[in-house]
């Protein structure tokens, strides 16, 4: 007996990779915030699988009211934050945001997350497409 493929299913199987997006989202993290606080700062590598340049251009994260790419530099001595309202990531090429560097602040969340958890998240290209992910919650002293 010979079966054939629903058409959506077929489509879905062969045009698969040629959908799937270039920014490969890994190992993110955040470490719980201390009692009281309603921000945390998000680490995680970006990886760039495609043959263009990907940007990141904006950021949501379940149950916060803000979250944006903040990125560090020395300044009069200290070390202060800003924003960067476009990441890009050259094709082939991977990003770290870490402690010190980029960073998804986030800020406003309803309760903090605890160590063990995971924060869902999303991070906006520039073409419209999101790459959403997990971030798990680190102990303090992890």
């Amino acid at each position: 007996m010979r079966r054939t493929l629903p058409g959506a299913f077929l489509l879905a199987l062969l045009a698969g990779p040629a959908f799937a997006a270039p920014l490969e989202i890994a190992s993110a993290w955040l470490r719980e915030p201390p009692p009281g606080s309603s921000g945390a700062a998000i680490y995680m590598e970006l990886h760039n699988r495609g043959d263009a340049p990907v940007a990141v251009v904006g950021a949501r994260v379940e149950s916060a009211a803000s979250a944006a790419v903040h990125g560090h530099r020395h300044a009069d001595g200290m070390m202060r934050m800003y924003p960067v309202p476009r990441l890009e990531i050259a094709a082939g090429a991977s990003v770290r945001l870490e402690p010190g560097g980029y960073h998804l602040m986030v800020g406003g969340l309803a309760a903090a997350p605890r160590a063990g958890a995971v924060l869902p998240f999303c991070l906006r290209l520039e073409d419209g497409a999101e790459q959403c992910a997990e971030a798990r919650v680190r102990g303090i002293g992890e």
